[in-house]
């Protein structure tokens, strides 16, 4: 879509320009659409959350992880010979813990409408154990940031304002208008009435904005760091304005993993009941930064679960080495008193 924006200067040439960019600040002061624009660029970054292999071709990584995430689940079964994600909800009585036991699916492209028995027509793949996908969380922290934004908008705006001036009368607000646009335009100008400083008077604004603006800018940062740890993402929300000890940087580490390691459990078990049911070769992992981070747990974990007697033994080992060398300056202060003896025969 496109608005004809009219050029300066007085003649009638005229340029099409997206409307887009015209509406630019909507993604800021409008609140719908700051959200919207949120979740999806968050969608955007966690579809490299995962890594598969062997898919098959109908079933799109990209759009397997868009269920997930979006909706909690899909059903993964055969239509026509070829495996397929499906979208649906679940239908039918339930099981003794209150699972359920049925999923119905519509998809018009496929010419589909059925009901599936989970576990016995397709697997039910879960995005993590309750089924909630990361849609709660990103409507969460979208709004939160959303106010934060439009409040450091606002205060942003309300800092250009360093005094307000009025006028008594036309003339003087005319006077007075003349002379800030020449100041503008970087041009001297001089005032040639006493009328002019009788008239206009300056109330000066209150500038402690820019306090405000540091105080949103915190809130937005701890924000965005309360999120990404959701996420398995170790973001600081310190707000200490001095150095961080490496004990104050790590203390969140503990809290960042247990969400996203249900959901990586979720997805290894879809995985295995899928091979096991379709005998498909589907392999799931972590992917990106989470992989380096899943790789250093494990490299920590192995290191604090090593066995006491090999800790001893690489002691020991040191020990040894210590030995050997003091046999070593034991000889040598042998043969330097071997020495001192032939030297008081001779002297004899």
């Amino acid at each position: 879509m496109y608005d004809i924006i009219t050029c300066k200067g007085g003649d009638n040439m005229s340029r099409k320009k997206p409307i887009e960019f015209i509406d630019a600040q909507k993604y800021v002061t409008d609140k719908d659409i700051n959200i919207t624009s949120f979740i999806e660029y968050q969608i955007d970054k966690l579809q490299q959350m995962f890594e598969y292999k062997n898919l098959p071709d109908t079933i799109p990584q990209e759009e397997l992880e868009r269920y997930l995430l979006k909706s909690g689940h899909c059903f993964i079964t055969r239509v026509d010979g070829d495996l397929y994600a499906l979208k649906g909800g679940f239908s039918g009585i339930q099981d003794a813990y209150e699972r359920p036991r049925f999923y119905t699916v519509t998809n018009v492209a496929l010419n589909l409408s059925e009901t599936y028995e989970i576990g016995i027509d397709g697997v039910l793949f879960k995005n993590d154990y309750n089924l909630m996908g990361v849609l709660p969380l990103l409507k969460k922290y979208g709004s939160l940031l959303c106010e934060a934004d439009i409040s450091m908008n606002t205060a942003t705006i309300l800092s250009r304002i360093s005094m307000l001036i009025s006028a008594p009368d036309d003339k003087t607000k005319n006077s007075a208008d003349l002379f800030l646009s020449k100041i503008i335009n970087g041009e001297f100008t001089i005032i040639g009435e006493n009328g002019f400083f009788d008239g206009v008077k300056l109330q000066v604004a209150n500038i402690g904005n820019s306090q405000y603006i540091t105080q949103y800018i915190e809130l937005m940062q701890y924000y965005k760091a309360c999120f990404y740890n959701e996420m398995g993402l170790n973001a600081n929300y310190n707000m200490k304005r001095e150095r961080l000890t490496d004990d104050e940087v790590s203390l969140n580490v503990d809290a960042i993993y247990p969400f996203v390691d249900n959901m990586f459990k979720e997805r290894s078990k879809a995985v295995e009941a899928i091979n096991e049911m379709f005998g498909t070769d589907i392999e799931v992992s972590f992917n990106s930064i989470w992989k380096a981070n899943s790789e250093e747990l494990e490299q920590t974990i192995e290191a604090a679960e090593m066995p006491i007697d090999e800790l001893h033994n690489d002691n020991s080992d040191d020990s040894n080495e210590t030995d050997v060398s003091d046999e070593n300056v034991e000889d040598d202060s042998t043969e330097v008193d071997e020495s001192e003896e032939d030297d008081r025969d001779n002297k004899d």
